[in-house]
């Protein structure tokens, strides 16, 4: 008996709570916010994954060009790494996200 995908009996299921958690990390990568501020809801597209995004996007650079870019990756991305099928990507720019100057007393 080979080994493989079909080899091993069962299925693999991954919760909603992880599912949540991935988009949340990747969304919040694309996207150059903390993951903190991000929040997802998913929801179904005739059969597809349709994801729900809310946060902040980084300073510097065209808001809708990065809301733009950022779905389309996001939507790649969560397809690669769950094995599901990502039917639509909708984000919500909260604010922006600036890097901390750091201060001396």
């Amino acid at each position: 008996m080979t080994g493989g995908p079909g080899a091993v009996p069962g299925r693999v299921e991954i919760t909603t709570r992880a599912l949540t958690s991935c988009v949340r990390a990747v969304a919040a990568e694309r996207l150059g916010a903390p993951a903190k501020r991000v929040r997802v809801e998913l929801g179904d597209a005739r059969g597809a994954l349709a994801l729900d995004i809310t946060g902040p996007v980084a300073a510097g650079t065209d808001l809708v060009q990065a809301a733009t870019t950022a779905a389309a990756e996001v939507r790649s991305r969560v397809s690669a790494l769950t094995g599901r099928r990502v039917g639509s990507a909708r984000i919500e720019l909260t604010g922006i996200v600036r890097e901390h100057d750091t201060r001396v007393r």
